[in-house]
């Protein structure tokens, strides 16, 4: 089998863009050559790649894990001429790096600042979102690394992990909310609650950070009305209504909801957890990457971040 660079660049364009014409003109080249890329790929791989409509394409099963890998391997092909360009002291490319809350409200500003002013030609792609989103990101190619929260049960087997400085989940509410008051957590049993998962994963509610805190305390799941996938969303419907989540304290203190949300301050903690670094411990970062990731680390064990 001899898959070819240029096969999947073409299929990945089409994939992503939805159609051949879409992908030829984005590639400047003929449709009969994106045509006849694709069906030498197909030919290789013995399958279809692409159901083909009036509307466009759509992927099959055999397509779609082949994104998944067409697109890392396209990344690293990427990394791997950027590095060669930094390593002569050129710096330019791009670094794809992921924050959770804590180093989003706390490190994002100050460090991207000086970055852009030292590196101003790599571009910056920055990615939110859970922890678990996260890793998989990173297990993907996706992400260079990320800021992210990793506990006891996070499976980190195939990363390199540095421990940065805990986080400090707490119970968040609107300022004027009736159970601001609260000293306990069974205080709170019968509030309405958000919770944060990860796209499609289906045990989301069974592995949720904010079930297992009441679980361990002896009492029923939390009466969770929603789960939302990002912070922007979570603390909005939090700041509008009666509904509490736990999040970090910072949110309370900083960023753009601070005036408008409060801390209850129970007497219960959740599990321990750490933001920490993560990249892929096969795959070296490229200089770049490198530069960001240390900065971002030293920034938070110089004691700027709050404990």
């Amino acid at each position: 089998m001899s898959l070819t660079l240029s096969q999947l660049r073409v299929f990945v364009a089409v994939a992503q863009r939805g159609s051949v014409r879409a992908a030829s003109r984005a590639l400047g080249v003929a449709q009969s050559g994106v045509t006849q890329q694709l069906q030498n790929l197909e030919a290789e791989l013995g399958g279809a790649l692409l159901t083909r409509t009036n509307r466009g394409v759509t992927l099959t099963v055999l397509g779609q894990r082949l994104l998944v890998r067409a697109a890392s391997i396209l990344g690293e092909c990427e990394r791997a001429s950027e590095e060669a360009q930094q390593l002569r002291g050129d710096y330019a490319g791009e670094v794809a790096f992921g924050l959770t809350t804590d180093p989003l409200m706390d490190a994002l500003v100050p460090v991207l600042g000086q970055y852009s002013t030292r590196f101003p030609r790599v571009a910056l792609r920055l990615r939110t979102g859970t922890s678990r989103m996260m890793i998989s990101w990173i297990r993907e190619g996706t992400l260079d690394f990320a800021l992210a929260l990793v506990s006891d049960q996070t499976d980190t087997t195939d990363l390199s992990v540095t421990e940065l400085y805990p986080s400090d989940p707490v119970v968040v509410c609107r300022r004027d909310h009736p159970k601001a008051g609260a000293r306990s957590l069974r205080a709170l049993t019968h509030c309405d609650w958000l919770a944060t998962r990860s796209p499609n994963i289906a045990d989301a509610f069974a592995s949720s950070r904010l079930t297992t805190f009441f679980t361990d305390h002896g009492l029923p799941p939390p009466r969770i009305v929603a789960t939302v996938e990002g912070l922007f969303e979570t603390l909005h419907w939090v700041s509008e209504t009666d509904c509490l989540a736990l999040e970090s304290s910072v949110v309370a203190t900083r960023g753009p909801f601070a005036e408008r949300l409060a801390r209850i301050k129970i007497a219960e903690r959740p599990a321990a957890q750490q933001v920490c670094l993560l990249q892929r411990a096969a795959v070296p970062l490229t200089p770049a990457a490198q530069e960001l990731a240390t900065m971002l680390a030293s920034y938070a064990r110089a004691g700027r971040l709050p404990r």
